[in-house]
């Protein structure tokens, strides 16, 4: 994740339609993904590379921005990088 939008000790998650949620501790990835169904935690290159998803077990920690994206967005981005 590039230095763009990080913050020393702040964790930033950023949701679909723009809204940046703060942490200020290491996150569960397990958490975030109970609070918002139908949607992966993924890094901030998602775009380039949409396989590339937070895992549930994962801590998510400060100095870091993830996005949130709708799993039906995942699944158009993977058909557009397949060529499909």
């Amino acid at each position: 994740m590039g230095a763009a939008g990080r913050e020393r000790g702040v964790l930033k998650l950023v949701h679909p339609g723009g809204f940046v949620e703060v942490h200020r501790q290491p996150v569960a990835a397990a958490d975030i993904m109970a609070k918002n169904p139908r949607h992966s935690i993924t890094g901030t290159d998602v775009f380039r590379n949409p396989r590339l998803v937070v895992r549930p077990d994962a801590l998510l920690k400060t100095g870091d921005v993830f996005y949130i994206v709708p799993n039906r967005t995942l699944y158009r981005l993977m058909q557009t990088s397949n060529g499909v």
